[in-house]
């Protein structure tokens, strides 16, 4: 028995929500249909301000970002940049100063097999 007025009560519940959301939402709709161009304007300059808001919790975010250490990392960055495009620089060097003891030595024993005939 309890379990049907439990169940009763819930239903009547329900219907009540239904009844009300579904009102609230018809009278809304019928505020929009009498103006639609004054829920435009509204709708955009809710639009502009929650972007206005966004961008400007953006900027004070950065603002508030270390200096120091955002110039820390760049510095890292740099320097592990140039270190890496030092050392690029010294294994080719070599391998061009490998080359070119190789080239000049087979010229010069081209030249001396030319001068032995």
């Amino acid at each position: 028995m309890v379990k049907n007025r439990f169940f009763t009560l819930v239903a009547i519940m329900s219907l009540v929500v239904v009844i009300t959301l579904t009102v609230r939402e018809a009278l809304a709709t019928s505020a929009i249909a009498l103006d639609p161009e004054a829920s435009e304007a509204d709708r955009l300059e809710r639009s502009r301000a929650a972007d206005t808001a966004r961008w400007t919790a953006m900027g004070e975010y950065y603002e508030q970002l270390n200096v120091a250490q955002s110039m820390e990392r760049s510095r890292a960055a740099d320097t592990a940049r140039w270190t890496a495009i030092g050392e690029y620089y010294v294994q080719l060097e070599a391998a061009q100063l490998q080359r070119s003891r190789v080239a000049d030595t087979a010229r010069w024993n081209a030249m001396a097999e030319y001068y032995r005939r």
